[in-house]
């Protein structure tokens, strides 16, 4: 870091190199902040409000366990959790001004789980959060309860309410200005297209590889939308057309579109090649069972897919060829252990925050996050889910096995903004949030070197920092005894 800062002071690194590294380096050193927490059932209130004397796992953000969250991109201020249960609680992030220093998040607004006809709340477990992607003043949600609903963030009232007819696992909000389309993955074999704008479904993508599991929408190209389907495919369509598939996605063609064109003009038959009409194997699959799990890198140039065959692949989104990148056996995808079919959770890291193919792939194991090199498939870190057993009875008192459901980046800017995006927001140097089965909300954030978490004179070792410490101090001493022994020993040779 000195020698970079250096090379900046006498010109030699120009300052957007510089804070790509450091923001580069700071990606990769996330680790888990404990002390910030989410408050959502008011365990502080018997005890005057003083929820840090609790112990972690009397704090829950949803009591029945936390499936959902989104977070706006705009100021990286807004936090939305759907719970288990159909609950959906709003968090202010700006509620915490210092990010070293230890706070209790309470909702801004929740609504319930609704047990009244004239309620307007889910009746089932929320499946997926999602902000409107032009503003911050809106979000949508999908539930078991097979509805898809626009809110208003601010009242938390119902602006749309949807009924698809069919369990929704995801959607997907259309990145683009010009036409408002919510793409849903729903049980159902077709891919439902929601236009917020009439308030009507206006399309139906129809395939024959049963339920539709994931939905992504390219950032580059406005109509052009990936799905992952029960059969293990991958299919692109292009919402504008007629026939409006363009595409499969295929795991033995690591080669795509560019070489196939070269090998018809090489064989004579390039003069009849009609670019407009798909090119691709009718056998093609991603994958050997479902797709879960569909997103794209910021700038749009790969497309990454999970399936529940435990593999992640990475696809060249211009050519649609296997990359070929390998995440090894590492990869757990919990809905192939036993837990109910649903989305996968991952994300990619802003390509605008790294280096030329330096983007980072964040993937939800049961007990830890891993972080890979999206194009090496190496690990470059594993987050450990701090307090969350492998098995545990949760605040409902029902025995389950905790998983981490979702994560949500924190980053700020990234619409209309001509730098693009930024890490953290106003109250954050840059976080990650995850939903757990076991009714919590944990946060992760980058380690800094030197802060006032490191010796802040407020805030003294814990009960276990003391005993590790210790522990360490009796083995330095045993080895230090053992080696003055045995140099302090004469030896002689007959």
């Amino acid at each position: 870091m000195q020698s970079s800062l250096y090379a900046r002071s006498t010109g030699d690194l120009r300052p957007e190199v510089l804070e790509k590294s450091t923001v580069n380096n700071l990606i990769r050193s996330f680790v888990a902040a404990p002390r910030h927490r989410f408050d959502g059932e008011g365990a502080g209130d018997d005890e005057g409000g003083h929820v840090e004397a609790l112990e972690v796992s009397r704090v829950w953000a949803h009591r029945v366990g936390v499936n959902a969250l989104a977070l706006d991109e705009f100021e990286g201020r807004c936090l939305v959790s759907g719970g288990a249960d159909g609950a959906i609680r709003v968090w202010d992030l700006h509620d915490c001004s210092n990010p070293r220093r230890p706070h209790t998040f309470r909702p801004r607004a929740q609504v319930l789980r609704a047990v009244r006809e004239n309620d307007t709340g889910h009746t089932h477990g929320i499946t997926h959060l999602d902000f409107h992607p032009l503003q911050a003043d809106a979000f949508l949600s999908s539930s078991f309860d097979r509805s898809l609903k626009l809110w208003a963030t601010e009242r938390l009232t119902v602006s749309e309410s949807f009924d698809l007819g069919s369990l929704i696992y995801s959607h997907a909000s259309s990145p683009r200005r010009h036409h408002l389309v919510v793409a849903c993955a729903t049980r159902h074999s077709a891919v439902r297209l929601v236009d917020l704008r009439s308030g009507s479904s206006v399309q139906a993508l129809a395939s024959q590889g049963g339920a539709v599991l994931s939905v992504a929408w390219s950032p580059r190209h406005d109509n052009v939308l990936a799905s992952g389907h029960m059969d293990g495919r991958v299919r692109v369509w292009d919402i504008r057309r007629g026939v409006a598939l363009i595409g499969m996605l295929d795991q033995d063609d690591s080669l795509g579109l560019v070489h196939h064109y070269d090998h018809a003009v090489a064989s004579g038959a390039g003069s009849g090649w009609d670019a407009s009409r798909p090119r691709f194997r009718a056998a093609a699959r991603a994958h050997d069972d479902g797709v879960n799990g569909l997103c794209w890198t910021q700038d749009g140039q790969y497309v990454v897919s999970a399936g529940l065959d435990e593999q992640v692949r990475v696809w060249d989104a211009a050519t649609g060829a296997n990359t070929l990148a390998s995440f090894g056996p590492v990869v757990r995808n919990q809905s192939h252990h036993g837990g109910p079919i649903g989305t996968a959770s991952m994300f990619v890291s802003p390509s605008c925050l790294t280096p030329s193919r330096g983007e980072l792939l964040f993937w939800a194991n049961e007990q830890e996050i891993l972080v890979f090199d999206l194009h090496e498939g190496t690990i470059v870190s594993r987050l450990r889910v701090i307090g969350a057993p492998n098995s545990s009875t949760n605040a409902a008192g029902l025995n389950v096995r905790n998983r981490t459901n979702d994560m949500v980046w924190r980053g700020a800017g990234g619409k209309g903004v001509r730098r693009g995006v930024v890490m953290g927001g106003g109250s954050s140097f840059g976080a990650l949030y995850t939903a757990h089965s076991d009714g919590q909300i944990r946060a992760w954030m980058p380690r800094l070197p030197g802060t006032a978490e490191d010796d802040d004179p407020g805030e003294g070792p814990t009960a276990g920092e003391e005993e590790d410490e210790q522990s360490r101090t009796r083995k330095r001493k045993a080895v230090d005894d053992a080696f003055r022994s045995l140099m302090g020993r004469q030896i002689t040779f007959s």
